[in-house]
Formats: C-alpha cells, structure tokens, sequence
C-alpha cells in the first residue's frame, strides 16, 4: 500500500476518490486544526493505480490557479512522501501551467513538514 495525501480549501469530498478509481484502499477525509484545509489521506495498491492518476483526479476537483490569500489556509497542496510523488506532482503542476496559461499555485511539500498537524486532524462527516 501507498499513501498519498492531498489539501485544499473546503471541497473535498471522499466518494469521487472511492467510485472513480479503482485500487483505492481507504480514504480518510479530514480538516487542519486551524486552517481552512480540508485534507484527503488516501491509501492505495500501486499495483492497480498509479499515484498519477490519483494525482490527475485530485487536480480534476479543484482550481489550483486560485489562492484566496497568502497564507496556507486558504489554497491547495500535494504532500508528497517519495521523490517519486515529488516528480509526478511538479510534472502535473507544469503540466496544467502549460494547458491553462495560468499560474498554479498548488504548493507541493514534504509530508513530514505537516505531520504533527495531519495528527492532529479532525473528522470531517459527509
């Protein structure tokens, strides 16, 4: 199993990451304590999904060009757990840059940067 682990501000939903892809193992669907960002945690068998297409669908949900402000409440991010995720991520990114002719501002970052406050996530119901 593989983890990949997604943020962005308030429109997250888990279901299209359930019946849209196949080899998604579970999904935990979170809030930042004290950051408007909803956070989607996903484990997934690299057998029968690639991290791109989760990465693919995870550009599909949201605008990565808008940032509400400056800060990291208000915008979308990839936390990345492998150089490989890194690549995948910046490759997408550049990517959507060139299709669109707008700047993304979708922040890629190392997980363990955010760690102790993924722990400290709480529940989201749907």
């Amino acid at each position: 199993m593989e983890r990949a682990v997604f943020g962005a501000s308030e429109f997250f939903s888990k279901k299209p990451f359930y019946t849209v892809i196949r080899g998604i193992e579970n999904v935990h669907v979170g809030q930042l304590k004290g950051a408007n960002i909803d956070i989607v945690e996903i484990w997934f068998d690299p057998w029968k999904v690639s991290y791109t297409e989760i990465v693919d669908l995870f550009f599909d949900l949201h605008d990565p060009t808008t940032r509400q402000d400056q800060s990291l409440k208000n915008q979308s991010c990839i936390f990345f757990t492998t150089v490989t995720q890194l690549t995948a991520a910046k490759q997408k990114k550049n990517e959507i840059k060139q299709i669109i002719k707008k700047d993304v501002v979708t922040e890629i970052t190392p997980i363990c940067e955010h760690l102790i406050d993924l722990k400290q996530m709480k529940e989201i119901s749907y």
